[in-house]
């Protein structure tokens, strides 16, 4: 059977209608908001990391704040110094002291239950960028590669975003390690003064 060109085109369509689904991002206003809000309950925590999955729809609703997630008992169990976690979010701030953990490593271990509903829409926000000695390095017990590896395949939307820079490092070496560790995981800066995040 020979198909004519406009046959092959449709067939075409058909066959990568599943990846141009699998290619969604989320809203860049969307995301904004939701950073803010977290920021607003939780800024005064210092550095922390949250990662939250809600339904696809509510990534691409621009009135979306995520504010519903963010419950007293959130912003009391990190300040505790303890991580939070439920089905769709898990929290940390950073441990300091003879046993320091970055946030990011603290939710290493809880990451795979916010993952293990596929469809749906996962945001791993930190408030400073991954660091790349510690949380971005090749090997070493507080690496979070895996992390972003797994973040990376999920099957849905999903977005690493981060508000400032880490102090020691540069845009241009996060954006190059973050690309070589997970380089189809979009990633966003989420400045308190924009309405949208900026796609790195």
């Amino acid at each position: 059977m020979v198909l004519t060109v406009a046959q092959k085109s449709l067939v075409l369509i058909f066959l990568l209608h599943p990846c141009i689904l699998s290619a969604q991002h989320v809203n860049t206003r969307t995301l904004a908001n939701i950073v803010k809000a977290f920021e607003a309950k939780l800024g005064k925590s210092g550095q922390y990391a949250v990662a939250l999955r809600v339904g696809k729809e509510k990534c691409s609703d621009s009135n979306y704040s995520g504010q519903d997630l963010i419950t007293e008992d959130v912003k009391n169990t990190i300040e505790n110094n303890d991580v939070y976690k439920s089905n769709n979010l898990i929290a940390a701030k950073a441990l300091k002291g003879e046993n320091t953990q970055h946030s990011e490593y603290r939710l290493k271990n809880y990451l795979k239950n916010i993952l293990n509903a596929k469809g749906e829409c996962v945001i791993f926000f930190t408030v400073n960028s991954p660091c790349l000695d510690r949380c971005l390095a090749e090997e070493g017990k507080y690496t979070i590669k895996r992390s972003l590896t797994m973040l990376q395949n999920y099957e849905g939307v999903k977005a690493l975003a981060f508000k400032k820079v880490w102090t020691h490092d540069t845009m241009k070496n996060l954006k190059k390690r973050l690309t070589a560790i997970a380089p189809d995981l979009p990633c966003y800066q989420c400045e308190n003064y924009k309405a949208e995040c900026d796609r790195l």
